[in-house]
């Protein structure tokens, strides 16, 4: 039977993951994050929820809000990878002026909202080319200013990964806040220049986020008072915090699924 069977995958699937997921170590989905998601009924529209999925494939819209709400410091842009096979989206400085400078951007209307019973799931292969620059990937409240001045804001629900000015050179942190409660768990893993890494988590209601690098735990909140409870939405941010090259974060994929919630 043929590997590219659908058959062949149903027959062979020793655990829900082996039909949503890859490896912890491959370049698809982590099967340890993604186990108890119902992802295939989910995106059949089979039960009340949700998915997201971008392969970045398609045309990508550079000058307007129709896919990105896009906010400057001094310069900044998405575009598309040009180089690499399989779609990327290029979040990009566009230059390296002074530190601080880059881009913002989120997409306003991919929209999920933690809440008692109710899981997300959320991931994101990624690669910077300088991992001592400013950078956050993940889900936030709709904001302008997630990276200001070098730091995390505290204004808005966010959950996800970043690199602020104060963090350590070629590490990834991880953080989750309600407004302006929030939990920094810091160098929770390395990140290479250049290097993609595969980053998630799962927020378990409002009691509960762990955080996966690689497919596997690396943090967990479970303050829940630092654990969101309103809208966010798919953002992430590239900004100079060392002059002399562009601060780029290039997005292979990402995927977010939300279970129950839809209005």
């Amino acid at each position: 039977m043929s590997r590219y069977n659908v058959s062949y995958h149903l027959a062979n699937a020793s655990k829900p993951e082996d039909l949503i997921a890859e490896t912890a170590s491959g370049k698809g989905p982590s099967p340890a994050l993604w186990s108890d998601c119902p992802y295939l009924a989910l995106a059949l529209g089979a039960k009340e929820g949700f998915v997201f999925f971008d392969d970045f494939l398609g045309p990508i819209e550079t000058t307007t809000a129709l896919d990105w709400t896009i906010t400057q410091v001094t310069t900044g842009r998405v575009a598309g990878g040009a180089t690499e096979q399989g779609g990327v989206l290029l979040v990009d400085s566009n230059g390296n002026p002074p530190s601080d400078d880059g881009v913002n951007v989120q997409r306003t209307n991919c929209l999920f909202k933690p809440a008692a019973n109710r899981k997300i799931w959320f991931e994101a292969r990624v690669k910077m080319n300088d991992a001592t620059d400013q950078y956050f990937i993940g889900l936030a409240g709709v904001d302008t200013t997630l990276i200001a001045a070098g730091v995390v804001d505290d204004v808005v629900d966010k959950c996800g990964f970043y690199h602020e000015a104060a963090s350590t050179d070629n590490k990834i942190s991880a953080i989750s806040s309600r407004l302006t409660s929030e939990e920094k768990n810091t160098d929770v893993g390395a990140n290479v220049d250049a290097t993609y890494v595969k980053l998630g988590f799962k927020i378990d209601g409002l009691t509960r986020i762990d955080f996966y690098r690689n497919g596997v735990i690396v943090a967990s909140v479970t303050d829940a008072s630092d654990i969101p409870n309103a809208v966010m939405c798919l953002s992430a941010v590239a900004q100079i915090e060392v002059a002399g090259a562009d601060a780029e974060m290039s997005i292979d994929w990402v995927r977010i699924a939300q279970e129950g919630g839809r209005s």
